[in-house]
């Protein structure tokens, strides 16, 4: 979970301030009066919608819910990095109506007029939102984009082999050779070395990124895959022990066997993202996208993506409605002092340039 024309620095400590307060907020508080259902008093319509989402993001009885529901014929497609999206609609072959991008990228897209302004009349779910996850850097006002989901990115781990994980380090350790994925994602695996070497993930100067490449070279021959669409499975059929990778999937392997996985942010900070869905400027389907918009932001069915998917969610009143299990997960509901360590990815503006050379050359080794 790219890039392109420079633009100002998203101000990390502001926005994480404005996270951790929003994430500490909802937790355990009484949840508002929900919007009106979009689809509660729907009738049948029919049409398309055409969906291009990150992978195991969509529970499939959602979307089935919706195809009942409304009569719309859903097709779901999906992509495993922010660059796989950009490349897709910057080739203007792209037959989409609905995309869910992360933070830094939406701004990207904006700027580069992929995306089209939301008609916020027709989405009816907006009051379900708490307001501390919107009007952010990277969308004032929302014009473009609806929170749909949130998390970290750290570390799952195999506790019996390994013990406790604290630090970036172990994805280093020539030990652990052959034992490692490292995610597809140039600007997380970046993430990984600057922050091993004590730098922000939003590093620019061209010498430092050099340094981590450099870092990232060395580390390639212990690396057994990279993967940014399977890696929790990878991990809980224990072909690794150490999977790089986005909080939910992970969490939901740590749940499904407690006793062998773990999963961490380690205490050198890792990525904070937030995904949203948004319009593409050449949407064919908008009026089934934006009904989709409003049905996914619904207590009820947005409690059934987060129990299915195990992200979490700025939905206020579907907290009521979540697993327990779910909420008091701290890998997918982290408290402020995992907070405090990570950090949104912004755009790097020219230094992408360098990054993307030098991530082909790492890849390339």
């Amino acid at each position: 979970m790219m890039r392109s024309a420079a633009f100002r620095a998203l101000s990390s400590l502001a926005v994480l301030a404005s996270f951790a307060a929003a994430f500490a907020s909802c937790r355990g508080r009484e949840a508002a009066a929900p919007a009106a259902s979009a689809g509660a008093n729907a009738t049948a319509s029919g049409g398309e919608l055409h969906v291009y989402i990150w992978s195991a993001y969509l529970p499939d009885a959602v979307v089935e819910e919706f195809r009942r529901r409304t009569g719309v014929e859903v097709t779901v497609d999906v992509y495993d990095s922010n660059e796989a999206l950009l490349a897709k609609l910057q080739s203007g072959v792209a037959d989409y109506d609905l995309v869910v991008p992360s933070d830094y990228m939406m701004r990207i897209l904006a700027h580069e007029h992929l995306l089209q302004p939301l008609d916020r009349s027709k989405i009816t779910t907006l009051g379900n939102l708490d307001p501390r996850f919107l009007d952010k850097d990277f969308d004032r006002g929302n014009r473009y984009s609806v929170p749909y989901l949130w998390g970290t990115t750290g570390l799952g781990y195999d506790r019996k082999k390994l013990g406790a994980i604290d630090s970036w380090a172990v994805l280093f350790d020539p030990r652990h050779k052959g034992r490692i994925l490292m995610l597809d994602d140039v600007r997380e695996v970046f993430g990984v070395a600057l922050r091993t070497m004590g730098r922000s993930i939003n590093e620019r100067d061209p010498k430092v990124l050099a340094q981590a490449a450099e870092l990232l070279e060395r580390q390639k021959p212990l690396v057994a895959t990279y993967d940014s669409g399977d890696f929790a499975n990878v991990l809980a059929a224990g072909d690794v022990d150490l999977a790089h990778g986005y909080n939910g999937q992970l969490a939901a392997a740590v749940a499904a066997d407690p006793q062998r996985l773990a999963y961490v942010v380690p205490k050198e900070g890792g990525t904070l993202w937030m995904d949203s869905t948004a319009i593409p400027a050449k949407a064919r389907n908008v009026a089934n996208a934006l009904r989709f918009i409003s049905y996914v932001q619904e207590p009820e069915v947005n409690a059934r993506i987060v129990d299915g998917v195990h992200y979490a969610s700025a939905n206020v009143p579907a907290r009521k409605l979540i697993a327990p299990a779910i909420l008091g997960d701290k890998a997918i509901y982290p408290d402020d002092t995992t907070l405090a360590r990570c950090e949104l990815l912004a755009d790097l503006g020219d230094a992408t340039t360098v990054l993307d050379r030098l991530w082909t050359e790492v890849k390339s080794q």
